[in-house]
């Protein structure tokens, strides 16, 4: 079985660096060309709208799990959008991407939808890649997360990427919370050849079993490199391990049938 955490589609049908096609109907070509079971499908400001995103995804049920991005730029009415769209849809995770819409988790709106997603028991995916004008800033690096994380100690969070070029603080903040998970997409594709590359093996070795999981970050990264980049990552681990990054974990940390 091969779950994909991390994929998007857009509303504009093409997208990503390559400018592939990007709609439903060709991420769902391209899992069926690679044998990849199931995708969550994260929506993106500016790219892709929860509803879209839902509406989409509802053409593959049961192959394509839509996440909720939540809408931070009307903070007093954040958590009562997302609780709506919830009881209307329902959804298996929230997607936060805090360079893109503004926000740091040492927000109270961030907060706010955190204490919801623990309640509701719904996991929380943020994208912890940093890059361009805000890469100095603290409260967007792996570090962030680890109070979060003890704060809400039954919220399943997942730091996307793996914390980019910040790996081993990622790795060091999921090895002290039980409740953090390491989204390996993107990052070792984009730093082929380098040391953080080979140390995302690290994390798969080192972390327990099921902590880890793929993602591919289709469009922006095609699924032949990113299935090949995870393939050398897991050269040499045992089975289990495999099984648990490749599928099993985030099957389990989203209850999917």
């Amino acid at each position: 079985m091969i779950v994909d955490c991390h994929t998007h589609i857009f509303e504009s049908g093409r997208g990503g660096p390559f400018d592939l096609p990007c709609g439903v109907d060709a991420l769902v070509r391209e899992m069926d060309a690679h044998g990849v079971d199931a995708s969550m499908v994260l929506p993106t400001p500016g790219s892709a709208t929860n509803e879209f995103v839902q509406r989409e995804c509802s053409r593959y049920p049961g192959r394509l799990i839509p996440f909720y991005n939540p809408d931070f730029q009307k903070p007093k009415k954040t958590v009562r959008l997302m609780e709506s769209f919830f009881k209307t849809h329902g959804f298996k995770g929230l997607k936060v991407h805090p360079r893109l819409q503004g926000v740091s988790v040492e927000d109270s709106v961030v907060g706010d939808v955190l204490a919801w997603a623990q309640e509701h028991s719904i996991a929380v995916l943020f994208d912890v890649f940093m890059w361009g004008p805000t890469l100095d800033e603290l409260a967007l690096h792996p570090m962030a997360y680890h109070r979060v994380a003890q704060k809400f100690p039954e919220l399943k969070m997942i730091l996307a990427h793996a914390g980019g070029y910040k790996l081993h603080e990622a790795f060091m903040v999921a090895k002290s919370n039980p409740n953090v998970y390491l989204d390996i997409s993107f990052t070792p594709v984009y730093f082929q050849g380098s040391s953080l590359a080979a140390d995302c093996t690290l994390l798969c070795s080192r972390l327990p079993a099921g902590r880890v999981i793929y993602g591919s970050d289709f469009p922006f990264v095609q699924y032949t490199d990113a299935l090949g980049a995870v393939r050398k990552v897991l050269d040499g681990c045992d089975a289990t391990i495999v099984s648990e990054v490749m599928g099993a974990a985030v099957a389990r940390l989203l209850t999917l049938a």
